[in-house]
């Protein structure tokens, strides 16, 4: 009996990937957990495991492919013999659909279109348009379409929003490739024309990028590349973005940390980390303000019950972001012991995929790289993100007794960005003071754990 090895999903807001090569080929037998394939998306590199242990009878995405989730991949053969043998089903043809992905300022205005191969769908019926969201039936009403005539590609035929914004794009390329009747112009007087004539659009195209030339040299876009510049300019046109920033005085972490580093590198075999430190002060923080920890989803924000906070971590060409689910229920040493695990693993691409998974949250660390002000992109769904930076001893004026003196301290920028649809900026100025009070009130005595 074969089974079929579809594209899994791989985060919430991930609706596709790419298959970066397959570890097998057609005749290999694989026991169950065995990696099949690498696969790509703008979140994670990482290995899918087979779900059975079989003979792997065909491969039906080649390598470098990008499919939608859902898509069959590989049937694999388990060797026994299915009880009822029923007549297949007829399956409609799939269909392929370029996409022309925006590139940056300094490219040129129309990067290569990727053909996408998307799942066969059924077509639309009355049963799945009353599954649709709140959201998608007002997209819907607001058109004036009939949704019987959309073919859904969501599970069960349903329609998504995606299908109904290409939907009215059909509908007006058809209309555009109509030309209209020509009609007479009345006469208009110049004065009037000239009042009537339409301003020149103020956006201008950026100019190709010249070939290279002399000693020149193009650098081909990586998979992982492409899907995280993909990623970020669909985050950075849809989530309006706004910051705060605020400053820690990290006098008492930093005595906290010099005190254990000794005997818990001895005892452990690694350092101890700032960023555990503020994921703890995050994760504590996080229940007073329930808002930061949740999930835009278009009609509605999703508060998050688990606190699975994300850690940016930087490998070649590229950037992912594992997460630490639970962190909250973690002590100071278990989160440290889970970012140095997920770090190193990231960064020769073996993270799980129940490890990119589910994040409510993001702390990143650019502090690492000497940076003491940074704007970090807010990784959708999620609703905010917070970036730690470099920690600078600096003149600062501190009371001391009641006395107000300048001395030497430790001094850490965090920046806070957040989803305007979703958070103002007095919720995240509470949210940042809090944790900022935490840190600055640290135990410089208290063991790590």
């Amino acid at each position: 009996m074969a089974t079929t090895i579809k594209m899994p999903q791989l985060g919430e807001s991930v609706t596709e990937g790419t298959i970066e090569r397959w570890l097998v080929k057609e005749g290999d037998t694989v026991a169950q957990y065995d990696p099949l394939f690498e696969v790509v998306t703008d979140k994670v590199n990482a290995e899918v495991p087979s779900e059975v242990a079989g003979v792997v009878a065909r491969i039906l995405v080649g390598d470098g492919q990008t499919v939608k989730v859902g898509t069959p991949l590989a049937e694999i053969d388990d060797g026994s013999v299915a009880a009822v043998a029923a007549p297949p089903a007829a399956v409609p043809e799939p269909v392929t659909v370029t996409v022309t992905v925006p590139t940056p300022m300094a490219e040129s205005p129309a990067a290569p279109a990727v053909a996408v191969v998307a799942a066969p769908v059924a077509p639309q019926d009355e049963a799945a348009a009353g599954r649709m969201t709140p959201a998608v039936r007002r997209l819907v009403r607001e058109h004036g379409l009939d949704v019987r005539q959309i073919r859904g590609s969501g599970v069960g035929g349903r329609v998504t929003r995606e299908d109904v914004l290409a939907f009215v794009a059909g509908q007006a390329a058809a209309s555009a490739a109509v030309p209209p009747a020509p009609v007479s112009p009345a006469p208009v007087s110049p004065a009037l024309a000239q009042a009537a004539a339409p301003a020149a659009p103020s956006y201008t195209p950026p100019a190709p990028v010249p070939a290279p030339v002399g000693g020149d040299t193009e650098v081909m876009l990586t998979q992982m590349r492409k899907g995280i510049a993909a990623k970020m300019t669909r985050v950075k046109q849809t989530v309006p973005h706004a910051y705060t920033v605020v400053e820690v005085d990290m006098h008492n972490v930093v005595r906290w940390r010099e005190a254990n580093q000794a005997a818990y590198k001895a005892r452990e075999g690694i350092g101890i980390s700032y960023v555990a430190a503020v994921i703890k002060a995050v994760t504590e923080t996080l229940r007073q303000h329930p808002t930061l920890n949740s999930q835009f989803a278009e009609d509605r924000v999703i508060l998050k019950q688990a606190m699975n906070i994300g850690i940016a971590v930087a490998v070649d060409n590229g950037l992912l972001v594992p997460v630490i689910h639970n962190a909250d229920q973690l002590s100071v040493s278990g989160v440290n012991h889970r970012i140095q695990d997920l770090a190193a693993r990231a960064r020769i691409n073996k993270l799980k995929l129940d490890e990119i998974q589910g994040g409510t949250f993001t702390v990143n660390n650019t502090g690492w790289f000497g940076s003491v002000s940074s704007m970090p992109i807010v990784n959708a769904p999620e609703v905010a993100i917070l970036s730690m930076e470099a920690i600078v001893k600096r003149p600062v004026v501190v009371t001391i007794e009641g006395e107000d003196v300048i001395t030497i301290r430790p001094m850490m920028n965090m920046t806070c960005s957040f989803d305007h649809r979703v958070l103002d900026g007095a919720q995240v100025g509470a949210f940042m003071a809090d944790v900022r009070k935490r840190l600055e009130a640290w135990d410089p005595t208290a063991p790590i754990g």
